[in-house]
């Protein structure tokens, strides 16, 4: 008879006893030590939840290049323009239904769980989509622009529902070592969406070079694909989604469901490779300790560990967490001790399914769940510490998006006016260089800088990579405002260079972060509803840059010139610097498991 702590340790006939049965890893605790090579499972989430994004940054940055084709085919009368006034409303459409879709699925994700809700914004972009393709003229009343622009904000519920979901969903399903890279790694689609966006354009301008020369009304082919080509990615994706199983963390820590999250991940290989005995051999002499691996299994197979029962019930787990961990310790069958006086003196018991403690908290349903949802959230947010966790993340993404959209939706404006694509050159010129200046941007500044995030993240922190974006762009986007006339003097290729590399630290900076750190720093019955709260923020500062971006431009000079422009630059660079106060107020999240941040 061994002893070992508090565990008695009886040596029992390894030909008579029966198997011991296995101690099961706590789930949760498998998805976040799978460590930092991605598992099957995960790159399923990775391709489900990327290309709708890239289906997201695509359908958000066509109207780039699309809106001066309207103004060639509907606004001939105001120089081939659509005039600014117009133009601010039909480019921030697509916002206002982002920010609506991303607190809408943000509250809905969290009350009806992932797997009821991924899916539908997918579906509401494929519908809009091909709305938008095939908007027309009435013979009385709204014209095909005015369509479009309802279409386009049906279209940005869909996308803005997909920054929650898809976050949350790659959030919980990643390990602590990948989970940045994971989320960074969806995000990254948007770079790839702009430059795909760039290329359709080029190639359909191409195939239609002859009809747009010969007659400039045929660009109405020319933008109809433009948009139209944008759900075939959505289509692909959308019953990946649908057949997607419950997030684990949502199951444990939402539905306290033990089974649930087992079940979820069963089949990846991870989980399996934790279901190992967790019973370590008691000391053996020199002799036994040069025994082969094989013998030292059977000697392990030979001991059973016996559970005092003194431990009373209020030192019972607390939660699904603590008990499934506390079970990876506990093994044993049905045996009496052999000795009574040793018995007595160290007393045991052996351990039955029906005898382990269960856990206090009891399965929820999602009527539960919805009925607690906005309570708890008002009770947790109440406090400073998680409010101002709320606030940095919110405030961040509110002031990135202001310069951010602020500058990428209206790239072909700030080409045009620097002289590389300007529109007296004709239709099909005019449009094909912006096209290409807009590519130019996106492989030189935008793609690499989001390479540089997903291979970086997990080693630098998301708040260092979000400190050096933006003071990085503050400062360029002072230069470039600053020395407008003076640089664009001495070369275009200058300015274009200093402005590709502003975008690179866009996108190694900011853009990648302020969507990565929502989805990691709050608990996960609040997790959708904090991200979406986040980005709607951001979208929010979207709208506003949309507007006062074309508003702005034109102040001081005839309408079209953006003679203000400059100085707009230099607005935007001052709020980039503003945002890195911000930025002290949320957490660093590297290396660090979600369950850090389950209140």
């Amino acid at each position: 008879m061994l002893y070992k702590g508090s565990v008695q340790i009886k040596k029992v006939d390894s030909f008579t006893s029966t198997p011991r049965p296995q101690p099961q890893a706590s789930p949760l605790e498998a998805l976040d030590d799978t460590g930092k090579f991605i598992n099957w499972r995960q790159a399923r989430t990775l391709l489900i939840s990327s290309t709708g994004f890239f289906t997201d940054a695509y359908d958000i940055f066509i109207i780039n290049l699309v809106t001066p084709m309207l103004g060639y085919i509907y606004y001939k009368d105001d120089h081939n323009q659509m005039p600014s006034g117009i133009q601010g409303p039909f480019k921030g459409m697509v916002s206002f239904g982002q920010l609506v879709g991303q607190l809408t699925f943000g509250f809905l994700g969290d009350a009806f769980g992932r797997k009821s809700i991924y899916g539908l914004e997918l579906l509401l972009i494929i519908i809009a989509t091909i709305n938008c393709a095939t908007s027309a003229s009435a013979v009385e009343g709204v014209g095909a622009v005015g369509f479009l622009g309802f279409w386009r904000f049906i279209l940005g519920i869909g996308i803005g529902g997909d920054y929650p979901m898809s976050s949350t969903v790659a959030s919980e399903w990643a390990s602590t070592h990948n989970r940045g890279t994971m989320i960074a790694f969806i995000f990254s689609m948007q770079g790839v969406g702009q430059i795909v966006a760039a290329l359709v354009t080029m190639i359909l301008l191409a195939i239609f070079k002859g009809a747009v020369e010969d007659n400039v009304d045929n660009l109405d082919y020319v933008w109809r694909l433009c948009i139209g080509l944008g759900c075939i990615p959505a289509v692909a994706t959308i019953y990946g989604r649908w057949t997607m199983p419950e997030s684990p963390r949502y199951t444990v820590n939402v539905q306290h469901d033990s089974e649930g999250a087992p079940a979820a991940i069963a089949a990846t290989e991870t989980f399996r490779a934790k279901n190992r005995p967790c019973v370590s051999t008691p000391n053996l002499d020199d002799e036994e300790k040069s025994t082969t691996h094989e013998q030292r299994d059977q000697q392990q197979d030979d001991f059973v560990v016996v559970a005092q029962p003194e431990t009373p019930v209020s030192n019972a787990p607390t939660s699904m967490i603590e008990y499934a961990e506390s079970q990876s310790h506990l093994s044993g069958n049905n045996r009496e001790p052999e000795n009574a006086s040793l018995a007595s003196e160290k007393t045991v018991t052996t351990i039955h399914d029906e005898n382990v403690l269960q856990p206090q908290k009891q399965r929820k349903t999602q009527k539960e769940i919805r009925r607690e949802n906005i309570r708890d959230f008002v009770q947790h947010f109440r406090k400073w510490k998680n409010l101002k966790v709320l606030l940095g993340v919110s405030l961040c993404w509110f002031f990135m998006d202001i310069a951010f959209y602020g500058t990428n939706l209206n790239q072909a404006l700030i080409l045009s006016s620097m002289g590389f694509a300007p529109t007296d050159l004709g239709a099909w010129d005019t449009l094909f260089k912006q096209a290409l200046g807009n590519l130019i941007l996106a492989g030189l500044g935008s793609f690499p800088g989001y390479i540089m995030s997903v291979l970086t993240i997990e080693r630098l922190g998301r708040k260092p990579i979000q400190f050096m974006g933006f003071l990085m762009v503050g400062a360029l986007y002072i230069v470039l405002g600053a020395g407008w006339e003076p640089i664009q003097d001495a070369s275009v290729a200058l300015f274009i260079v200093i402005f590709a590399i502003s975008q690179f630290f866009f996108n190694f900076g900011p853009n990648v972060t302020t969507f990565v750190l929502p989805a990691e720093v709050f608990p996960t019955r609040h997790r959708a509803k904090a991200h979406g709260i986040a980005s709607a923020s951001g979208k929010l500062g979207a709208i506003i840059a949309t507007f006062a971006f074309n508003a702005l431009a034109d102040v001081g000079g005839p309408p079209g010139k953006r003679h203000f422009l400059p100085y707009v630059l230099i607005i935007f660079g001052v709020i980039m610097l503003i945002s890195v106060i911000f930025t002290h107020w949320v957490p660093e999240t590297k290396g660090r498991p979600l369950s850090d941040f389950e209140s």
